[in-house]
């Protein structure tokens, strides 16, 4: 006997299709009946009926449609997708910008739940809980080996709701705190501060409903603090809300200018943006800076912001996701995504990358090493005109003013200790700690780059017997060590003194970073 839930659920999507049916017959578009949406909503179902009455072990009425669903939106493009159930909550959270739990970043290391960071005034930040805290018990049930997801759900819950989590911290016994769930801010802007007297840094890693919000209280902060140069960082910013990136871009532009141009099949996805008036600074250089990992509405804010020549773009050529998807619920648990038109810069170029070779072949062709291309080839693509006569590229993502290439290029056996399952640099710093309690930002990072030795690193990390040094080229992995080194310390300066100067130490290694500090002449100039 089907559950009620799973019948409603196909009445209305049955009900959908005919309803669409009826639309389009109406309007004399479609008067084939063959091929008409009924005549489809009919094929559906007889193949479910087929199912239900004949496999011999027939699955749950519900997830038949929902495969239905899937199957429909993967033969679109890359982007229209199904949000199933398990993905609907998380899905309104990252759009939201918060959610209700008790406020820790975590991963799983040696098969326990690890505190990476408390999130500042959270639950678990007001209750003394640090980096590195160990989650051994979660309302009294032992939490070694648990999945991902099962902490999430045990974790979340409703403001208001208690949860008890039992702590292992490194020289003391077991203690338990009593967390009581709250709001939790999932924060766009993941750091900002000022490198030096005058030249301010906003990293922003997404864009949800809070961006804008979020954006003009750093802004404000760092032009209080002296800023006179603004380097945004966009990098492995995957995009978000359409209309945050255009109210953060209106905060830069004085003039009536087109910010943005979309073009679909319906005629309300036409649409053009106008800047209205400048909020900020309109004098203030700003360099951004993207990878291959900046997508959707972060080409938006560099395309834009290269097209009106209100500041350079320095890196990698970008993901090049130019499209437009349309949210639509299908009932309180499910929804899809369709992709209703694509986006166009100020100067008229599609950001939007080819996939008609398939979803495998797009998205392979970024883990290409150098996706760059040289000059010659480069004038093959179709070129525009910036506000000011610059020629620039179309032909899918947005193409650096200057390229660097980014930290990709990292040597193998580096990525293998950096981005490790086992969380190495996570637990070395761990380790390290109690050596720097208690000292000033600088003279804590000072002190960590004299006395942290790679010999000491190697001896460490060969004492985990998951680890075989034999695997690893020792000599290689050397040459990136300062990279490395530098990350430690970020580790460190995480646990006493937050994200923010995590990413401050983090910056004076970043080599893209750094060769974009070189331009703002450059950029000063595009603005007279």
């Amino acid at each position: 006997m089907k559950s009620k839930k799973s019948s409603f659920i196909f009445n209305k999507f049955f009900l959908i299709l005919c309803a669409v049916a009826v639309t389009v017959l109406f309007l004399g578009v479609q008067n084939n009946l063959q091929n008409s949406p009924v005549e489809a909503a009919s094929r559906v179902m007889k193949v479910l009926q087929l199912i239900e009455k004949k496999h011999v072990n027939a699955p749950e009425r519900e997830k038949l449609i929902n495969g239905a669903i899937e199957g429909m939106m993967d033969q679109l493009d890359p982007h229209s997708t199904f949000i199933n159930k398990e993905d609907y909550q998380e899905t309104n959270e990252s759009m939201d910008g918060e959610f209700e739990g008790i406020g820790v970043q975590f991963s799983i290391i040696d098969d326990y739940i690890t505190v990476i960071s408390p999130i500042i005034d959270g639950p678990a930040y007001k209750a003394g809980i640090q980096s590195g805290d160990q989650i051994v018990k979660i309302d009294g049930e032992s939490a070694y080996k648990i999945k991902t997801p099962d902490v999430l759900k045990k974790l979340k819950g409703p403001k208001g709701t208690e949860v008890t989590v039992t702590i292992s911290r490194k020289g003391n016994d077991l203690f338990d705190r009593i967390l009581i769930r709250d709001k939790i801010a999932l924060n766009s802007v993941s750091a900002h501060f000022m490198i030096d007297q005058n030249i301010g840094y906003i990293k922003l890693n997404k864009f949800s409903r809070k961006t804008v919000e979020e954006f003009n209280e750093a802004f404000y902060e760092l032009k209080n603090s002296g800023m006179e140069n603004l380097l945004l960082d966009l990098r492995n910013n995957p995009g978000g809300l359409l209309d945050q990136a255009i109210d953060l871009l209106d905060m830069f532009i004085s003039s009536n200018d087109t910010l943005l141009f979309t073009k679909g099949k319906m005629r309300s996805a036409n649409t053009v943006f106008k800047a209205t008036y400048s909020r900020f600074d309109e004098n203030l250089p700003i360099i951004t800076i993207i990878n291959r990992g900046s997508a959707s509405a972060s080409e938006i804010i560099s395309g834009t912001l290269q097209d009106l020549d209100r500041g350079l773009v320095i890196g990698e050529t970008s993901f090049g996701k130019g499209s437009v998807q349309q949210h639509y619920d299908l009932d309180n648990e499910t929804a899809v995504r369709v992709t209703v038109a694509k986006y166009h810069t100020p100067s008229g170029r599609s950001i939007q990358r080819d996939y008609n070779k398939g979803e495998g072949d797009y998205y392979d062709n970024l883990i290409i090493s150098n996706r760059e291309l040289s000059d010659s080839l480069k004038k093959e693509l179709p070129q525009f005109k910036t506000k000011g006569g610059r020629t620039v590229y179309g032909g899918g993502g947005i193409h650096p003013d200057i390229y660097f290439k980014d930290t990709l290029s990292l040597s193998d056996p580096a990525v293998d200790i950096i981005y490790n399952p086992k969380q190495y640099l996570f637990n070395y710093s761990e380790l390290l700690k109690r050596d720097y309690a208690n000292l000033e930002y600088e003279i804590l990072v000072s002190k960590a780059h004299k006395e942290i030795s790679f010999e000491n690193f190697i001896n460490w990390i060969k004492t985990d017997t998951d680890f075989k040094a034999k695997d690893i080229n020792i000599e290689e992995l050397n040459q990136d060590w300062e990279n490395i080194k530098h990350r430690i310390i970020a580790e460190i300066v995480n646990k006493f003194w937050g994200r923010d100067y995590y990413y401050k130490s983090l910056i004076i290694n970043d080599k893209t970073a750094q060769e974009a500090l070189k331009y703002f002449d450059e950029a000063k100039t595009l603005l007279n």
